[in-house]
């Protein structure tokens, strides 16, 4: 059992002693510290009570006497407030930290349910944009958290490798290109030709008839040298995605493909055509979802070409039934929300009614506007790498003359990655994010490289301890952290668990980034008010237990987000 249970299932206990049954749920962290350490509404009491909470506040207040863990009991208008005897409480949590080291703050909430979490998606034929990361960095976020909270995660990529976006690519090398225009990157002459494709489709029918006749045929799968040009070309632009991913440090468990679940689809589309809303109109094949306000989804279009849902359905069924999942994930941003809408009512019509979770993210702007693969705004993953290590390893070498290239490299290639990554992280997936490399990078403020930084500074604390001889596990007196700044680093590692298991239910990533630099922020306050080595013995031996323990949340929390940790900086 986590601290933070502990103290509240005492708190509990010493209710039920008064006759007030309560439940640890109820029990909250008031806005104010100087109102107590936690506090509980007695609006849940009034109905049973029959007095008005702020009565039972006051009542209670004045019945109910202090406790091994609890120093003093206040009321403040409809809220009866505990204060924590912070001497035993600091005990118990870094004990609890010393003894669970990397496992601290997990839980097995999800032990026995398995659930597959599908992201990145990108389509191949087009290049890697710095857009796509967002989804890679809370996609891999969730599988680490889901994974720490127990759950058997499969974490799953479907690749959209067929479509009129890789028509179009194929079109404009049939028609415009030779072998020599191909250059050593092809994942980024793919790219380039997609958009060259587009400029010259626009606002052409005759060509566009040509790119659509190039789908169907590839549908069919009969035209041999077309089917190789797919193959080959398709294969270039899994080799770069599977570069960069290495690269990203993300593993995926099984990889879907359009091309795959195009023909399970089609397959399926006589028993799809039994359904009263799957109807055929204008010689496609539709799902008519007016009545439960969802509006139509073309399924197949006139000339036999499938769209996007006639794909997503049998992929659907395929997860439950196949991989045996007791849910399913999909993180695709929110312009796709109605879509995947009408997929689960599909579904759910057609008798499927299993725990289908559309986790959606707002798209990444430049400061140019939005990014788009159609016109060719884009800044390529590869683009920012390059000009972050740049910038990083300039930096890197002026703070230190002695390292050598190699380390020098390593260091700053993760420091970029704790950009990138906590750049995509740090805001709720409802926020649209501009990034700012420039921004990112910095190592002070609401970065990546400021949560390394942290990190470096309590390494570098603990190695001078060590140097000097000194021995953490000497006995002290856990009254010496009695400074304010002292007491609410101690509530952050208190609450650790509890910000993992939000983390993790609401599927949103911001939480445990935004925790993670707001202990940053007040291990620095405390860096720079109060004194650590230099301090009297007992004092000094506290403040390097409580140091050790930052510095284990620190990094538990750095991994589940996937962010490189830096030992010195």
């Amino acid at each position: 059992m986590d601290t933070n249970l502990k103290i509240k299932n005492e708190i509990v206990a010493l209710l039920k002693k008064h006759g007030v049954k309560i439940n640890a749920e109820d029990l909250r962290e008031p806005p104010e510290a100087e109102m107590g350490d936690l506090s509980l509404p007695c609006f849940v009491l009034s109905k049973e009570l029959k007095k008005a909470p702020e009565k039972i506040a006051e009542d209670l207040a004045k019945e109910i006497k202090p406790s091994d863990l609890i120093i003093n009991i206040k009321n403040i208008g409809p809220y009866l407030n505990f204060l924590l005897d912070y001497s035993k409480v600091a005990e118990m949590i870094f004990l609890q930290i010393k003894k669970e080291r990397g496992d601290y703050g997990v839980n097995s909430n999800g032990k026995g349910i398995k659930v597959m979490i599908e992201y990145s998606q990108p389509n191949t034929h087009k290049e890697f944009h710095i857009g796509h990361v967002r989804n890679v960095a809370i996609g891999s976020a969730l599988v680490n958290l889901y994974r720490a909270c127990g759950y058997k995660v499969i974490a799953a990529n479907y690749l959209g490798d067929i479509g009129a976006h890789v028509a179009k690519v194929l079109w404009y090398m049939m028609n415009y290109v030779n072998e020599t225009d191909i250059g050593p990157d092809k994942g980024e002459f793919l790219g380039q030709a997609y958009v060259r494709a587009v400029e010259e489709l626009n606002g052409n029918p005759e060509l566009q008839a040509q790119v659509q006749d190039i789908l169907k045929r590839l549908e069919e799968g009969k035209d041999k040298d077309l089917m190789f040009l797919w193959q080959q070309t398709r294969k270039w632009s899994l080799d770069a995605f599977n570069k960069i991913y290495d690269e990203l440090d993300i593993k995926f468990n099984i990889d879907f493909f359009e091309s795959v679940e195009e023909k399970d689809g089609k397959k399926m589309l006589p028993e799809l055509m039994k359904l009263d809303f799957i109807k055929e109109s204008e010689g496609a094949i539709i799902a008519d979802l007016e009545k439960y306000k969802l509006g139509v989804l073309v399924l197949l279009r006139a000339d036999g070409t499938s769209l996007y849902g006639l794909k997503d359905i049998p992929l659907a069924i395929k997860k439950f039934k196949k991989y045996k999942v007791d849910k399913s994930l999909y993180l695709v941003d929110t312009r796709q929300s109605q879509y995947l809408e009408q997929i689960f009512k599909i579904l759910e019509l057609m008798g499927f009614k299993k725990e289908m979770i559309h986790v959606p993210y707002e798209f990444v702007e430049l400061k140019s506007g939005i990014i788009s693969s159609r016109t060719g705004n884009i800044v390529t993953y590869e683009e920012v790498r390059d000009a972050a290590m740049i910038k990083v390893a300039n930096e890197t070498k002026e703070r230190h003359a002695d390292w050598d290239e190699k380390k020098i490299s390593e260091a700053s290639f993760k420091i970029f990655l704790a950009a990138l990554k906590f750049g995509m992280i740090r805001q709720a997936g409802d926020k649209i994010i501009t990034f700012d490399l420039e921004e990112a990078l910095k190592f002070d403020g609401f970065t990546g490289p400021y949560l390394q930084y942290t990190n470096a500074r309590l390494n570098s604390i603990l190695k001078k301890a060590d140097e000097q001889g000194i021995k953490i596990s000497g006995k002290f007196d856990y009254r010496a952290l009695g400074a304010n700044i002292e007491k609410q680093l101690i509530k952050d590692l208190i609450f650790y668990p509890q910000i993992i298991l939000m983390t993790q239910q609401k599927n949103d990533p911001s939480i445990l980034a935004q925790f993670l630099f707001s202990i940053c922020q007040n291990f620095n306050t405390f860096y720079h008010e109060l004194p650590v080595l230099k301090a009297d013995e007992n004092i000094k031996l506290a403040r390097l237990v409580l140091i050790k323990s930052i510095r284990q949340v620190l990094e538990n929390g750095l991994v589940l987000l996937g962010i490189p940790i830096l030992k010195e900086m």
